[in-house]
């Protein structure tokens, strides 16, 4: 049984609408598993080309001076969104931001990770061009996502039912694993929906599927919370967003799969629509064993 209880989660921000939503869903985290939050923000600030050596130095020696300043701003913004007796660290690094929350979750020994996403879509989706995205395709910590659908809320954005997708697999088990640890800490309920593509089969009643979720799902996830199982038909990750928008769920919880694509880490199609159009947070589940063998192809298929 999965043991969830991050004692730091890391909420990177760029003073965004996405960020600070991003920020109201990483304090009501923090505050349910009484825990520290981590504010980062990361400006790469690079000289241009034609600037002299000397006037290279003259401009980090500027910004150097600035630091406070900007500390400050980042401190300011954070107050706005998190509650004064909220345990809380801020951190300001210069550098590429996807390595500077790469290199926190290392150095800080990050929990969980909580971002805004813009969702862009078209050559910049292909490309995946955002910071957030970025991140995804390297990390091994959970991560919340806050899509674009969800603004900022007055106060830390409440969690009171969870919802976790259930297709019979192993990642999610795991998920719902997760999903069951955040309910008990949130005394939330927990909805496990399954989704059937087309008619059920022969001779099955969807009431026969959904004593199917029943059995499948732990014994020791139902007794750490209310369970709730959902049977839907329909495209998977359309139903998983309909659900979760029609039962006015907080929080989505997917075992996200990774795939070999020009030599990049992406998630599966499902838990990218998720991702893109859900209208609550999603906590991304990614198992190490899982992720290892897409890691070592895609650096395979980068050495060729």
């Amino acid at each position: 049984m999965a043991n969830f209880q991050p004692k730091h989660i890391l909420c990177p921000i760029d003073f965004s609408e996405h960020s600070a939503a991003a920020l109201g869903v990483a304090g009501g985290l923090t505050k349910a598993f009484g825990a520290e939050v981590i504010v980062l923000h990361a400006e790469r600030l690079e000289a241009p080309v034609y600037f002299t050596a000397a006037q290279t130095k003259a401009l980090r020696a500027q910004l150097r001076r600035s630091a406070r300043a900007a500390r400050a701003f980042v401190a300011d913004f954070a107050g706005k969104h998190l509650p004064e007796d909220l345990s809380r660290t801020i951190v300001l690094v210069e550098g590429d931001p996807v390595q500077a929350v790469l290199r926190a979750i290392k150095d800080l020994r990050v929990g969980l990770l909580v971002m805004g996403t813009h969702g862009r879509t078209g050559l910049a989706r292909i490309r995946l061009g955002s910071v957030t995205e970025s991140v995804l395709r390297q990390v091994r910590t959970p991560v919340v996502t806050v899509g674009p659908h969800i603004k900022p809320v007055a106060g830390l954005r409440a969690i009171r039912r969870v919802l976790c997708p259930a297709n019979f697999g192993y990642l999610a088990r795991l998920a719902c694993e997760y999903a069951a640890a955040i309910a008990e800490k949130l005394s939330a309920e927990l909805s496990v929906v399954h989704d059937e593509e087309g008619a059920p089969e022969a001779g099955r009643t969807l009431e026969e599927i959904r004593q199917l979720v029943c059995d499948w799902l732990p014994a020791e996830v139902r007794s750490r919370c209310t369970v709730k199982e959902v049977v839907r038909q329909g495209h998977a990750a359309q139903q998983i967003v309909a659900e979760a928008k029609e039962s006015r769920a907080d929080l989505i919880v997917v075992g996200a799969h990774p795939r070999s694509f020009l030599g990049t880490i992406l998630f599966g199609s499902t838990t990218e629509f998720v991702i893109r159009n859900a209208t609550c947070p999603v906590l991304s589940v990614i198992h190490k064993k899982t992720l290892a063998p897409h890691i070592r192809r895609a650096r395979q298929d980068q050495g060729r």
